[in-house]
């Protein structure tokens, strides 16, 4: 089990114990979305069955987020390593995870033309959560990549050019990879492999829609509440 807390993580990091886990496992998804369908059947409960699918998405995003930053955000570079080596294990979830997000994509889709339909508080908030959606799956997507750039990195000796002499922690990758999220290129810390390129240049195609969907329910938005 990963421990969260700084002072559990230096301990381990001196007695060189080896991490345990994956930061995006099979449990935690599971778990996220468990919090997410209980906080949706409960918004069902109460009158509102139309906000039931963002509401899961929504809660169930955030939570995995809070989970993965909070462990891997305060790691130290060696910590980086050991965590990114324990990733290499299985990597089902990242490709779950994606799908994921882009699947949210359709509920929004379906949120938003409901939405058009109505003049109502259940309209605006569909907006809303709609905006929160895409927002929660784009730092979702950024994050898988993160953690895929990390575990490329420390598995293959480099692949990125951090223009140091020290090596990398997560906080860096994250860098890296919300860099090209919201410019779709890498910016200063060039890929120096086929592989990093190949990565960076789906993550950039990926980035992209959630770009547009992003925009196009911002614009939404604006227009709901102007006709509320």
């Amino acid at each position: 089990m990963i421990c969260f807390s700084w002072n559990a993580d230096q301990v381990e990091q001196q007695s060189g114990r080896p991490a345990r886990g994956r930061l995006l496992s099979v449990r935690r998804a599971l778990w996220s979305l468990a919090v997410g369908v209980v906080a949706g059947t409960a918004i069902a409960l109460v009158g509102a069955p139309e906000l039931t699918p963002l509401v899961i998405w929504t809660i169930a995003a955030g939570t995995v987020l809070v989970w993965v930053w909070r462990a891997c955000w305060p790691a130290s570079p060696r910590r980086t390593e050991q965590l990114a080596e324990a990733e290499q294990q299985s990597r089902s979830t990242d490709a779950a995870v994606l799908i994921a997000s882009v699947i949210s994509l359709v509920a929004v889709a379906e949120a938003l033309i409901r939405a058009s339909n109505q003049q109502d508080v259940v309209a605006v908030t569909l907006v809303i959560l709609s905006v929160v959606a895409v927002v929660l799956a784009w730092a979702l997507v950024n994050t898988v990549f993160a953690l895929k750039y990390a575990r490329l990195y420390y598995r293959h000796d480099g692949g990125i050019d951090f223009k140091r002499e020290d090596p990398p922690a997560y906080a860096d990758f994250a860098y890296v990879a919300f860099t090209v999220g919201m410019s779709y290129a890498p910016g200063e810390n060039e890929p120096t492999s086929n592989r990093m390129r190949r990565i960076a240049l789906g993550h950039a195609l990926l980035s992209y829609t959630f770009g547009t969907g992003i925009l196009a329910v911002a614009v939404n938005l604006v227009t709901n509440l102007g006709q509320s």
